[in-house]
C-alpha cells in the first residue's frame, strides 16, 4: 500500500464529494436497499438510529416516515455533509434529524429507539471480533424492548478471500463531480487478504481531471473490512442477547443464499437482571 494513502472517508477529499454519486446504482449500494429499510422503519417505528449513517443517503428518506431519525458516524466529514443537506430540508423535517459523531461499538446517545440499523455493510469496518461484540452490545443496549435491529453484511465468497496480494477484480468507474463537473476515474489497485483475521485491505486511487484531461487531483485511500461467516455472525448476535428474527440474502426478503447479502432482522432478548448503562 501506498505509505500517502488514507483510511476511507478520514478526511474531507474526492472520494467524501462523489460519494453519493458512486454508491448509486448497481455498482455501489445494492439495489432497493433504501425502499428496504423505509418499509421495515415504518413497521418497526420510532425513534430511528442508523449506525454508520455517512452522507445521509439513508437517513434523508427516512424523514419521510414522520419519525425522529439520528445517524451516528465516526468521520466528521461525512457528517458535515448530512448537515449541510439538512440546511435544505424543509423545517419540519430538519428539527426531526439529530447527528452524532461517534464510534458504534462505543456509544452512548441516553435514549432507545425503535428501530435501529447498520446499512451497507458498515458492520464490516469492526476488524476484530471483540469490536463487533462491543457494537452488537451497544445495539441491544439502545434496542426498545419490542424494538427490531437489521444489520447488512456480504456473504463472502471463498475465491476472493483468498491469502495474500491480489489484482483487484472491480472494473474502474467514472464519476462526475458534483460541483466542478469534472471527470473522476475511481480504480480498485489492488486487495490484500488475511484469512487468519478475516480481514482484507483494499487500495483505491482516485483520479479528477478537467475537459482538457489534465489532471486537477489524484488522492489514494484505503478501505479495510473484516468478513464474517453467516454461522459465525448467528453465534455472535445470540451471545450478545439479541434474537434472530429473520434472515435474507438480498432486499427483496429472499432465503439465505452463498455469496449474495446477509440481512439479519433482530430483536432483544429479555434479560430482567441487566441494568440501562448510559456511561
Amino acid at each position: 500500500m501506498n505509505g500517502d494513502s488514507r483510511r476511507f472517508y478520514s478526511r474531507d477529499g474526492l472520494h467524501v464529494q462523489i460519494y453519493d454519486d458512486q454508491t448509486a446504482g448497481e455498482w455501489g449500494t445494492p439495489q432497493n436497499d433504501t425502499s428496504f429499510y423505509l418499509e421495515e422503519a415504518k413497521a418497526g417505528g420510532g425513534p430511528v438510529l442508523e449506525l454508520g449513517c455517512g452522507t445521509g443517503r439513508l437517513l434523508i428518506p427516512l424523514l419521510s416516515t414522520g419519525f425522529d431519525v439520528h445517524g451516528l458516524d465516526a468521520s466528521t466529514a461525512m457528517l458535515e455533509v448530512v448537515r449541510r443537506k439538512r440546511e435544505h430540508l424543509p423545517a419540519e423535517a430538519a428539527k426531526r434529524l439529530t447527528l452524532h459523531h461517534g464510534d458504534m461499538c462505543e456509544f452512548a446517545l441516553g435514549q432507545q429507539f425503535a428501530f435501529i440499523f447498520i446499512a451497507f455493510r458498515s458492520f464490516q469496518n469492526l476488524l476484530t471480533p471483540e469490536a463487533q461484540r462491543r457494537s452488537l452490545v451497544c445495539v441491544r443496549r439502545h434496542l426498545a424492548p419490542n424494538g427490531k435491529a437489521i444489520i447488512n453484511l456480504f456473504d463472502p465468497k471463498y475465491d476472493l478471500i483468498l491469502p495474500g496480494r491480489h489484482e483487484s477484480v472491480q472494473l474502474p468507474r467514472d464519476v462526475i463531480h458534483p460541483v466542478s463537473g469534472n471527470r473522476v476515474l475511481v480504480e480498485t489497485l489492488e486487495r490484500v487478504n488475511d484469512p487468519l483475521t478475516q480481514t482484507f485491505k483494499e487500495h483505491w486511487r482516485f483520479t479528477e481531471t478537467d475537459p482538457n484531461g489534465e489532471v486537477v487531483r489524484q488522492e489514494e485511500e484505503y478501505l479495510e473490512l473484516r468478513w464474517t461467516f453467516r454461522y459465525e455472525m448467528r453465534h455472535l448476535v445470540e451471545s450478545c442477547g439479541l434474537v434472530v428474527e429473520a434472515e435474507y440474502s438480498d432486499f427483496q426478503r429472499s432465503s439465505p443464499e452463498y455469496g449474495k447479502e446477509q440481512i439479519w432482522v433482530l430483536s432483544r432478548q429479555a434479560r430482567s437482571s441487566e441494568p440501562l448503562q448510559w456511561s
